[in-house]
């Protein structure tokens, strides 16, 4: 009997890792890659994201909260649409990441973004949930080297699942240099 139970297990082993195979070749056949530029809409699903914007100073702030950049800060001005009809969104500007020429990846700067969201009366308007069918403009802030180029954005959930669909799916916003 305990023959028949580790063949059984054996069998199941092979057809999971052939349904896995068979998924794996599907989407890497059915892969899009999406580049898109300023103005121009990337969507995941129901949701979609698109740079309206992009600006570059030394410091940002105001009285005692001014933050200087280690090179320089970008701002990227992005706007989030939910095309959904029934279900709301919750943007995570933690999923924004840039991406200069050579490949490396810039998460937000904290210091940046607490000095840009510290202006008087500054509500993020995208921090609340976004209702199916409407959209907010915010401001990501990441502190980057003064000569980057060849810059692009994308957007990543994280997680195993997140990093999977980025290398499946590559859908970046081309913003060029900064001038």
């Amino acid at each position: 009997m305990n023959a028949i139970w580790k063949k059984s297990f054996v069998i199941a082993v092979i057809v999971v890792g052939l349904c896995l195979i068979f998924l794996a070749s599907l989407a890497a056949l059915n892969r899009h890659n999406q580049a898109a530029g300023l103005n121009q809409e990337i969507r995941y699903d129901d949701f979609a994201f698109s740079v309206q914007r992009v600006r570059k100073t030394d410091s940002l702030g105001s009285g005692t909260n001014i933050r200087k950049a280690r090179g320089t800060y970008c701002i990227v001005t992005i706007k989030v649409a939910n095309h959904a009809k029934r279900i709301d969104y919750q943007f995570n500007n933690e999923a924004v990441i840039l991406i200069d020429g050579a490949g490396r990846e810039y998460r937000i700067s904290a210091e940046g973004q607490d000095a840009l969201e510290s202006r008087d009366g500054y509500i993020d308007p995208c921090a609340a949930r976004i209702l199916a069918g409407e959209e907010c403009v915010t401001e990501v802030v990441f502190d980057v080297p003064a000569n980057i180029s060849d810059l692009s954005l994308k957007f990543s959930e994280g997680g195993p699942l997140g990093d999977i669909l980025d290398a499946i799916f590559k859908k970046r916003i081309k913003i060029g240099p900064l001038d």
